[in-house]
């Protein structure tokens, strides 16, 4: 998009006035494996199961975009008496997940190739509203995990997308200014959190899947590959 500002425009730039992206930051459900769609299912299993069925839009709604706390916080409020704590919720959503990941190729094959090509010159970092045993298993089905350098997870952050704590953490892990950084994100959230962060953002947006408010993003493409 010939209107949209230049990614670079928020970043720092050397002396003779030239850009400089020292890190590149990736979101992972929506932009580097299409989770989401299995979180929807997962939602829709654990709900019938306790004899609260959900419809397939209100699934939807339940979980794009959003993080794992969230989700969690909202069926918790929802269904306090069907489940005895967090912890009991996640077991009963991660195995539901289990059930539903090996029967699709779940990875999004340009946002893949393109942190590869990044990682091999520059710290890559993935900047995710999952829990870390989630993010590390989904990096190493994607292929990536010697590519990434550091995960910030929903363990790691006090406050997720789209308040900018998760990619201040990570920036100042990764030992780059925020506005020397590049984010990459598929959702509202991220994209807020990022620009919040004082970082440039591409927007992931993919045909089919639920619209997301991308306005606040630098950059908007159909495949990361491009």
């Amino acid at each position: 998009d010939s209107s949209s500002p230049d990614p670079s425009s928020r970043t720092s730039a050397s002396p003779e006035g030239q850009t400089i992206i020292r890190a590149f930051l990736f979101d992972l459900d929506g932009t580097l494996v299409d989770t989401e769609r299995l979180w929807v299912g997962a939602a829709e299993d654990v709900l019938c199961d306790i004899g609260h069925p959900i419809s397939h839009a209100e699934a939807v709604a339940l979980v794009y975009g959003r993080g794992w706390s969230q989700i969690r916080k909202e069926m918790l409020a929802a269904h306090p008496d069907a489940f005895a704590d967090g912890a009991g919720l996640e077991r009963r959503m991660g195995a539901a997940f289990d059930r539903r990941k090996g029967s699709t190729d779940i990875r999004i094959h340009g946002s893949i190739a393109l942190l590869k090509r990044l990682a091999a010159e520059h710290p890559v970092a993935v900047v995710s509203g999952s829990s870390r045993r989630l993010v590390e298993e989904m990096l190493q089905l994607a292929g990536v995990e010697g590519d990434v350098r550091l995960i910030v997870a929903t363990d790691d952050t006090p406050r997720g997308k789209p308040d900018p704590a998760p990619f201040l953490i990570a920036a100042e892990r990764l030992g780059v200014p925020p506005e020397a950084c590049v984010a990459f994100e598929d959702s509202t959230a991220g994209v807020r959190s990022a620009r919040a962060a004082g970082m440039a953002v591409v927007a992931l947006r993919r045909d089919g899947t639920p619209p997301q408010d991308l306005s606040e993003a630098n950059l908007v493409l159909g495949d990361l590959g491009e």
